[in-house]
């Protein structure tokens, strides 16, 4: 979720959020008007946790300005300082992030938020994985370039991608999960980067032959750069594949933690082209987290909460769900005074916020957020 635009914009996304865990009561589904809301952040575990010291700094401060929740990256999203897919705890799958093979900063963070009373979500993304990439070739998201298929890297050639709908990444992928909800307290996970990136992909051999079995022709063949029905087919077709995933993963959690909420970020609905349909998913998640960065896409504020926005567009595909808006830090107080009246005043069901920052969280910071709250 760090560097959370995709590429056809020239930006690439990430993200999934939480709501609760079962030692947690569920909140009431309509807040009064002047309820403070509850916060929540997003934390980037390599620009904040490098040691034991880093953590309790952190806490104290989430505590002082009541956050609630801390949805922790615990597998890297982006491919910077960090390659994506390494993480941050004891993983006997996925290789661990240099500086943190003993530092485990998950523990860590549970620990000492839990005796703050502070709940820990475990945000995990899925197909934005270097390391899963670097793995097997097999596995590499493959994009149609040119009439080639050919191996899917970002918009500058520095980021790595695999394919959702092989049926050994997705092994791969749940497999961390699975170890992440049996070792650990977490209070929930979070999925993210689950999508595509555009209509051309993924044009891999595995893909293109499942596809063809199914419609008895092969999707290198459509014509991506109009809207047509084989367009319209193909689309359908990945959405319900990366909604099936989401199922999958749902059940695995069910059979080894009851209970346990599991939330996704999603992109903006309007944009189909990735492949992300949440009605797909919606009956197989306790929430749903857009990011309503309204600013990243050139939107006006008034996108967050009107009624062809983000939030309208969302709760469209999820109806009653819980649905807990995505924003940004740096915003000025006009604009959160607009967004939070909006959210208010459509959206009264609406009790989480939460909020994301690629880079270190300071005390400054979480207060301006607590000093919003009853806006």
């Amino acid at each position: 979720m760090a560097n959370r635009y995709f590429s056809k914009l020239a930006f690439v996304l990430a993200a999934v959020l939480l709501v609760g865990s079962a030692s947690y009561s569920q909140p009431e589904p309509v807040q009064a008007a002047n309820n403070p809301y509850v916060t929540e952040v997003i934390v980037r575990t390599v620009e904040n946790f490098k040691n034991h010291a880093d953590v309790v700094s952190f806490m104290k401060s989430a505590a002082r300005y009541h956050v609630s929740v801390i949805n922790l990256n615990v597998k890297e999203d982006e491919d910077d300082t960090v390659p994506s897919g390494y993480v941050f705890y004891k993983s006997t799958i996925a290789p661990i992030a240099q500086g943190y093979a003993n530092f485990d900063a998950l523990a860590d963070v549970i620990k000492e938020a839990h005796s703050r009373n502070i709940q820990v979500r475990a945000w995990v993304p899925q197909f934005h994985d270097k390391a899963a990439f670097d793995k097997n070739a097999s596995w590499k998201m493959m994009a149609l370039v040119n009439g080639q298929a050919v191996p899917f890297t970002g918009a500058n050639g520095n980021e790595y991608f695999v394919n959702p709908i092989h049926p050994d990444v997705q092994a791969y992928e749940r497999s961390i999960i699975r170890e992440i909800i049996t070792k650990y307290d977490v209070d929930g996970v979070v999925l993210d980067w689950l999508r595509f990136d555009d209509y051309n992909m993924d044009m891999g051999s595995y893909t293109r032959q499942q596809y063809n079995n199914e419609y008895g022709y092969d999707p290198i063949t459509i014509d991506f750069t109009t809207d047509n029905t084989k367009r319209k087919q193909w689309n359908d077709w990945r959405t319900t594949q990366i909604g099936n995933y989401v199922r999958d993963v749902k059940s695995d959690i069910n059979s080894l933690v009851p209970g346990l909420f599991t939330g996704v970020y999603i992109l903006p609905p309007e944009f189909v082209e990735v492949g992300q349909d949440a009605n797909k998913f919606k009956n197989d998640v306790d929430f749903v987290s857009p990011m309503a960065y309204f600013a990243d896409w050139g939107f006006t504020p008034s996108w967050v909460y009107n009624n062809t926005g983000i939030l309208a567009q969302t709760k469209t595909k999820i109806g009653t769900k819980e649905i807990i808006p995505g924003l940004d830090v740096w915003w000025s107080d006009a604009e959160y005074h607009e967004i939070y009246a909006g959210i208010r005043s459509k959206f009264p069901e609406i009790q989480n916020l939460s909020f994301f920052l690629y880079g270190k969280w300071t005390d400054s910071q979480l207060k301006k957020i607590d000093s919003r709250r009853s806006w």
